[in-house]
């Protein structure tokens, strides 16, 4: 397993597909946290639904960079469909930790007063969207869907639902930072409800690429 996350580490850095994701997130940290004075919880809401897009994007660069071909190949050294897209969920979680660990590092810096109980709030609330954001990214890629313009279409439109529509996913976590609402409830929900859309997402997914190929 921790073989495929580093070949998909490399094979992420090799492509650069990274890049357009990695300077936006950044941007929209150097301008949330340009004010120190600004309290941490709805910048944190804020970069967390970032990180939700930057992990969508990730994952689906990198599930899109090997043609059929090189897939069977990847796949034939996995030796089965679940360790090749363990994988990449691996590695895409792995990104979104560093990306993590930045903004909570920059926010300590940026702010007057760290708050630790703000930076572990963050934290969660960023995993939960970063997790939310691999399982959308998963039914989207080349894996199932093979045109880009279908790829793109369907992971946009399923993030603006996620994001903006009112339903019980990370929009209450991210509706309660901004708004510095409490977020126990909702961080709790988010967390919950992340992860088992992931698994869900992880064995349909895994399942239908192996009953195709």
């Amino acid at each position: 397993m921790l073989a495929m996350t580093r070949y998909y580490f490399v094979l992420l850095g090799h492509s650069q597909r990274y890049l357009p994701a990695l300077l936006a997130y950044l941007a929209l940290c150097v301008i949330l946290y340009a004010d120190p004075n600004s309290p941490p919880l709805p910048l944190f809401g804020v970069s967390a639904g970032g990180l939700l897009v930057v992990s969508c994007w990730l994952t689906i660069a990198l599930l899109d960079i090997e043609d059929p071909v090189q897939r069977l190949v990847t796949l034939s050294h996995a030796r089965h469909w679940r360790r090749l897209v363990t994988g990449a969920i691996l590695a895409v979680l792995a990104c979104s930790l560093v990306l993590t660990v930045i903004t909570e590092v920059w926010s300590a810096l940026k702010s007057l007063k760290v708050q630790p109980s703000a930076l572990g709030i963050g934290l969660l609330a960023h995993l939960a969207c970063a997790l939310l954001g691999i399982a959308i990214a998963l039914p989207c890629s080349r894996l199932l869907v093979h045109r880009i313009g279908w790829t793109v279409l369907a992971a946009v439109i399923t993030l603006i639902v996620v994001l903006l529509a009112k339903i019980p996913l990370v929009h209450p976590l991210l509706h309660a930072l901004t708004d510095e609402e409490p977020v126990a409830g909702p961080l709790a929900l988010a967390l919950g409800t992340s992860a088992a859309l992931l698994a869900v997402s992880f064995f349909a997914v895994s399942a239908l690429v192996r009953r195709r190929s």
